[in-house]
């Protein structure tokens, strides 16, 4: 009776001890993200996409995000084939600098803003148009005013031929407004410039932090596989000893539920794996569908120690994005200074050159300049 009785609670204790260890031994995985464990450079490039609008926004956590990044996403290059590509660091770089969005749209911001400079410049420019019309019409005395019936004058004279060709020129010698926002405008152009670059430098961090992620994640896989080797060994090392009756089915149970776990992570680690190559490739632009390997690995390398008076300084002199809202402030000064000046006179040139008469061979040339202030 008291052997049944001893049975029956180890029983109960070893059933208690395998739930606590399966409550235990739950995967956690700590510091990592769904992206393997680092964060995309998405900060910067959403404050780049907002600087454009003038509206900096943040999308709520789990929430739809209705402003996607165009830094993280690429126009699509070529067709996706069967061979697995092999991609360096280097290629994603190349790629991503042909085919991502973000850098696209700052392309086509900056031939904005060079088309805006040249439309103010060409207010400072002189004018030259040439116009030629022949017509032929008839004139009604009647419609006139002239209702008087005279014999042998007919009431409609004509067809009478009229021919005219010219030039018409047309320079402003003094237009302060104008001046002020072409320079306006050209600061604006440098600011675009400025932008562009920055855009290609956003470009590099998003690569290259994917491809670092990529790298980062088939790390992890391995070290998962690896971990498995081991938890394989123990298990098979505490079955052996189960056998021999050396230890007890507690240990073997324990070593079985922590290779599941391995499993288990190893499971998780490919899967994230395998959706940060689907974002690498959106970052850089390969088609959808196309398998591809990594073939740089990216050593540990120390930073180089520097104080905060020269980062500051690096910064000022070789940031882009500085340089484009220095730019921009000081178009907004040029055209407030253009605005003023919208109160002040005026002086231009304009005149016209050609030949008029009945038809071509009667045409005699004639020229009417004029100046305006």
């Amino acid at each position: 009776m008291n052997r049944a009785c001893t049975e029956t609670k180890s029983a109960g204790v070893l059933a208690v001890t395998c739930v606590l260890l399966m409550f235990v031994s739950t995967p956690v995985t700590l510091g990592q993200t769904q992206n393997g464990g680092f964060a995309t450079p998405s900060s910067s490039a959403q404050e780049y996409s907002d600087s454009e609008s003038n509206n900096t926004q943040s999308a709520p956590s789990g929430s739809a995000n209705t402003n996607p990044n165009p830094f993280l996403s690429s126009v699509p290059e070529g067709k996706a084939s069967s061979a697995v590509v092999p991609l360096s660091f280097k290629d994603a770089m190349d790629r991503a600098l042909r085919t991502n969005l973000g850098l696209l749209l700052a392309s086509d911001t900056s031939l904005s803003t060079r088309g805006q400079r040249l439309q103010e410049l060409s207010h400072l420019l002189p004018s030259l148009s040439a116009s030629a019309n022949q017509s032929v019409e008839q004139i009604d005395l009647a419609a006139l005013g002239f209702r008087f019936k005279f014999p042998g004058v007919s009431p409609v004279v004509g067809p009478i031929g009229v021919f005219d060709a010219r030039f018409y020129l047309s320079a402003p010698l003094f237009d302060w407004h104008a001046i002020e926002r072409e320079r306006g405008a050209r600061a604006n152009e440098a600011a675009a410039r400025y932008r562009y670059n920055d855009a290609r430098e956003l470009v590099v961090l998003a690569a290259g932090n994917e491809y670092l992620m990529s790298i980062a994640a088939s790390a992890r896989v391995d070290a998962a596989q690896a971990q498995i080797e081991t938890a394989q060994a123990l298990f098979n090392k505490a079955r052996d000893q189960q056998t021999a009756g050396v230890t007890p089915a507690i240990d073997t149970l324990r070593a079985q539920v922590e290779l599941q776990n391995r499993q288990q992570q190893l499971i998780v680690a490919r899967n994230n794996y395998a959706k940060q190559k689907l974002q690498l490739a959106r970052t850089i632009g390969l088609p959808p569908g196309q398998e591809f390997t990594l073939t740089d690995q990216v050593p540990y390398q120390p930073l180089t120690p520097m104080s905060v008076d020269q980062a500051l300084q690096r910064a000022y002199m070789g940031r882009a994005d500085y340089q484009a809202a220095a730019q921009q402030v000081r178009a907004a000064e040029q055209f407030r200074r253009a605005a003023t000046a919208e109160h002040l006179p005026t002086i231009g040139i304009s005149g016209n050159y050609g030949a008029a008469g009945v038809n071509i061979g009667r045409s005699y040339f004639a020229a009417d300049p004029a100046a305006t202030g």
